[in-house]
């Protein structure tokens, strides 16, 4: 299978633990695409209401109970709040649409949420503008480590029989008696190899399109993606309490997130006809989002004070009512391309284990044999640890969160480092809290460059912004001995390391 984005990471595990033989390449590193670049939640969708998508939410509702119970360290369930300005929708919409969500989430509901008057939302957010401010609604979500889910998702994949190889992109297909046979590129020095398979699924997002046609050359494009950016300032200038969703001057629904010491701001959907390569946010997203913010707060936002964005393209799939992006629905597409080749595409981050699973019953299908069940939705995502001594006495809360946050059931591995070194539990920069143990286990996740460590392995948020100067550095030479990289090569990362697009 291709694709190494949330959706191909879950085809890999689901079909690897029912007992099929599987092999996923990816072109870049894990979840460099799209599933790096998300708004980092695991939610229902409330602007689908809107759509009258019902279905899709009471899908995305029970997979995010789902991923609250395979991934409790990269999810955690977070109050929402979304005001009502005059102008955007009565409290009475809000009213029946928060009551709606609660209702199909059914016993996955993770609070009972409440409508309150303008006084209450300003007391809960004072940063809200009081211009035309009506009341607020308080709900209850969750928020997700995208990159992370990723990359544990496809550890579990392995644990369970996979092949898995990232930098490797498929050149060519061809048939083959018993399936295709793909001509694959190791990018990293140019070499190429024969991958051959009785059946393959397509998951690779937003360049389904670009598979599909080595495939099938005469099916027209099945998707239409859009694009959806955030920018980024800092937590001094936007110090929200919650995260907060607020309607920006067209109607949608944009979300403001506190994290760490910044605040991110997005997301937009702008029409398809872009380079998905391109994961720059554009001036026209950067002004939307500003503008946007700077109706819902009291802090007028400016291009001063952005210091970061990140960018990326919804697979989402062609429909009529394209001529409006936020109306495409977000349901997934599993096409039967060519013979025993499959295509699955649109859906959302939330939904992924649930496409996974409708993709890897349409492959038994194709080859023949019973599904089997699927295991995905109860088994963790990273195995129980046994007998680990936990943090050692002293440790900064603050640090023990987050080294749970980021692995689980595997923090032990970096707690038992910090008690032997103590050293490697020290904040590796001013303003960087993260430590030299917890760097070493995370470059043993598949790494292959700093900007695979920081950004998809770390969760450093946003892509480099916080990083920069000693800390890079320091990031580099506590991953060196672990990746084996020379003096030379730490140089080398560290002078490539992108800065954040703007």
């Amino acid at each position: 299978m291709v694709g190494g984005g949330v959706v191909g990471a879950g085809v890999a595990r689901d079909a690897a633990l029912r007992g099929l033989a599987v092999a996923v390449v990816e072109a870049g590193d894990w979840a460099s695409g799209t599933s790096s670049r998300t708004t980092k939640f695991a939610h229902g969708g409330l602007r689908y209401l809107e759509e009258r998508d019902f279905g899709l939410v009471r899908t995305a509702l029970r997979e995010r109970a789902t991923l609250l119970r395979i991934a409790p360290h990269l999810t955690r369930a977070t109050p929402f709040l979304l005001p009502i300005h005059r102008g955007s929708r009565p409290p009475w919409q809000l009213r029946i649409g928060l009551g709606l969500y609660d209702v199909l989430a059914r016993g996955a509901r993770l609070g009972r949420h409440r409508v309150v008057d303008a006084a209450e939302a300003r007391a809960r957010e004072p940063l809200l503008s009081p211009r035309g401010l009506r009341g607020a609604g308080v709900y209850w979500d969750a928020r997700v480590r995208d990159a992370r889910l990723v990359v544990e998702t496809i550890a579990d994949a392995r644990r369970a029989g996979a092949v898995a190889a990232s930098r490797c992109a498929v050149r060519a297909l061809e048939p083959w008696s018993g399936g295709w046979t793909a001509e694959v590129e190791d990018r990293r020095g140019g070499e190429r190899f024969l991958l051959r398979g009785r059946a393959w699924i397509n998951a690779t997002g937003p360049w389904a399109d670009r598979l599909r046609a080595m495939a099938a050359s005469g099916r027209g494009p099945l998707l239409a993606p859009t694009k959806g950016a955030h920018v980024v300032v800092s937590r001094e200038r936007l110090p929200l309490r919650d995260p907060t969703a607020f309607f920006a001057g067209d109607g949608r629904l944009v979300f403001a997130v506190p994290e760490g010491d910044w605040t991110f701001i997005g997301t937009t959907d702008t029409p398809d006809g872009g380079d998905v390569d391109d994961f720059a946010a554009s001036d026209g997203d950067v002004d939307y989002l500003l503008a946007a913010a700077s109706g819902a707060f009291e802090p007028r936002l400016s291009r001063g004070d952005v210091r970061g964005a990140w960018a990326g393209w919804r697979p989402l799939v062609r429909a009529a009512r394209a001529d409006r992006p936020g109306a495409i629905p977000r349901d997934e597409a599993m096409e039967a391309t060519a013979p025993r080749f499959l295509t699955v595409s649109g859906g959302k981050l939330t939904t992924y284990r649930a496409m996974a699973e409708e993709a890897v019953d349409g492959a038994c299908e194709t080859l023949g044999r019973p599904r089997g069940a699927c295991a995905t939705a109860l088994r963790p995502l990273v195995p129980a640890s046994v007998g680990g001594a936990g943090p050692p006495r002293g440790a900064p809360p603050a640090s023990v969160a987050r080294v749970r946050e980021l692995f689980g059931p595997d923090a032990d591995d970096v707690f038992d480092r910090w008690r032997a070194a103590p050293e490697t539990g020290e904040p590796l920069a001013d303003g960087f809290p993260y430590t030299a143990a917890e760097v070493e286990r995370a470059a043993r996740e598949m790494v292959e460059t700093l900007g695979d460590l920081v950004d998809r392995r770390l969760s450093v948020l946003p892509e480099g912004l916080p990083v920069g100067g000693p800390a890079l550095e320091r990031v580099a030479a506590a991953a060196a001995p672990v990746l084996g990289w020379s003096e030379a090569r730490v140089r080398e990362e560290v002078a490539r390391f992108r800065a954040p697009a703007i």
